[in-house]
């Protein structure tokens, strides 16, 4: 599955987009198929994904700074959009408890991963976009 372009991934909010676009980035380093896992010498010992660790960890830093925007903004929808980025940090829960290794089975993390991207920006993120630049708490990118 091929990752989220830039025309994709813009809400026209530049404080939204960079969390995508980092985790663009993030997603194209790790699951590289030369970067390896570090792990018990390349070896997966299947106990807590330092990949999948990775992708939660910077999944939540970006919630976090969209819940104070949502809280900002006094967006209506905050409550549903906060369930959307729990379905994330709850799928990469169930991934990491269940020993699904992000190397060995880097299509499954990825896809699973892409998917949840493309349709949380495509819909949710937009929307928080709208609303937080029509009441002017954010202005549009150039």
């Amino acid at each position: 599955m091929p990752e989220l372009t830039p025309t994709e991934a813009s809400t026209g909010v530049r404080e939204i987009d960079a969390d995508i676009e980092g985790m663009n980035f993030l997603m194209s380093r790790i699951f590289d198929p030369l970067v390896e896992c570090r792990r018990r010498n390349g070896e997966c010992d299947r106990v807590q994904c330092a990949r999948i660790a990775a992708i939660r960890r910077y999944a939540q830093k970006g919630f976090e700074r969209q819940a104070a925007l949502m809280g900002t903004a006094d967006y209506p929808l905050a409550a549903d959009h906060r369930a959307e980025h729990d379905t994330l940090i709850s799928l990469l829960t169930a991934m990491g408890d269940a020993g699904v290794c992000g190397d060995r089975d880097r299509h499954v993390v990825r896809e699973a991963v892409l998917r949840w991207m493309m349709r949380h920006h495509g819909g949710c993120d937009r929307q928080l976009a709208n609303w937080a630049v029509t009441r002017r708490v954010l202005t549009p990118s150039s």
